[in-house]
């Protein structure tokens, strides 16, 4: 519709600004979350190796890592839920590309109906969580996580 039309031209105009911050902030929480004790691991292409045939293309292809990663808890199901449960500032949903920060918990929502052999193999684990960053501060979205993963 042309009103449609004017809000993404309207929005247009700040795009670059948007994606920036949020994928500087994204780059910031991955380096929290990857030195976090009971945080087993987290995919984010802004960790590929140097030297790696992955991190060629992604230096060919790519200005910056993005915003959107997932992260995986030492243990399953059960703390992830607890962690969820805890979060203040972050949403729990399983949509992506907003302004706020949003995080799921993929195996039983994005991925719930693939099988679970099939999600291991695919590297979603019971404790892997989805985390889509958004224009917070840097600052407020850390502190969610550092007194949501006290739970765990």
């Amino acid at each position: 519709s042309p009103f449609n039309a004017w809000l993404l031209s309207r929005s247009l105009e700040t795009l670059e600004l948007r994606m920036s911050r949020a994928g500087e902030n994204a780059a910031k929480v991955c380096a929290y979350l990857r030195d976090h004790p009971k945080v087993a691991g987290v995919t984010f292409l802004g960790f590929l190796p140097e030297g790696s045939r992955q991190r060629a293309v992604y230096d060919r292809q790519c200005k910056a890592a993005g915003s959107t990663f997932s992260f995986h808890l030492h243990g399953g199901e059960a703390e992830a839920f607890r962690m969820l449960d805890q979060l203040k500032l972050m949403k729990v949903a399983v949509s992506l590309g907003g302004s706020e920060t949003l995080i799921c918990h993929s195996a039983s929502t994005t991925h719930y109906a693939v099988p679970r052999e099939q999600r291991l193999a695919g590297g979603i684990l019971d404790g892997t969580m989805r985390l889509s960053v958004g224009l917070e501060h840097v600052d407020d979205l850390i502190a969610d996580l550092a007194q949501a993963l006290e739970a765990v």
